[in-house]
């Protein structure tokens, strides 16, 4: 018995229509608790489904449904976080936020060049897709300045690949140091 019933008189506990009353109201309130914290949801980017599509038309992004919500709200953090002056660091937080470490990435200027360069450093392999991080990064930089990625571990084992071969370590004895 729910906690209103044991609040009325003992002659409405054996009453049906009293218990159906009191079955359809705790479905009700399920289901607006339900819907209570789905929408409470929808107020951070991180837990946001349905509700991207205001986050995006507030960050002035084109709602884009067929994404992935990872993708999405990768957009988007991107969008608030390209706010301000642009710096080796807000870059760096753009592209972190579509699921890059912070260690993982650098910034490196070359400011005689009008250029930089964005490190990703640390990965198995070269990521598929960067359409969502090069649009982002397109969008809060400096037009004057040109810019590319460079991948480091992905790099360097495609180069040693390429040789045929994997590295080899050899084992050499040391001669014995004077005291």
């Amino acid at each position: 018995m729910s906690m209103l019933t044991d609040r009325l008189p003992d002659h409405y506990r054996d009453c049906p229509p009293v218990a159906e009353l009191e079955r359809v109201l705790g479905l009700e309130s399920g289901s607006l608790s339900q819907a209570e914290a789905d929408t409470l949801a929808q107020l951070w980017v991180d837990t946001a489904t349905w509700g991207l599509d205001l986050w995006e038309t507030w960050c002035g992004l084109p709602v884009d449904r067929t994404g992935l919500y990872s993708a999405r709200r990768g957009r988007i953090k991107a969008k608030l976080r390209g706010q301000g002056a642009t710096t080796a660091d807000s870059i760096a937080d753009v592209v972190a936020s579509f699921g890059f470490q912070p260690e993982q990435i650098s910034v490196l200027e070359h400011f005689g060049e009008n250029r930089f360069e964005v490190v990703l450093s640390d990965l198995a392999v070269v990521p598929e897709d960067l359409s969502g991080p090069t649009a982002a990064v397109n969008e809060i930089k400096p037009a004057h300045l040109a810019w590319y990625f460079t991948f480091e571990l992905a790099a360097l084992t495609a180069q040693l690949r390429a040789g045929g071969a994997f590295w080899t370590i050899r084992e050499t004895a040391l001669p014995p140091m004077e005291v």
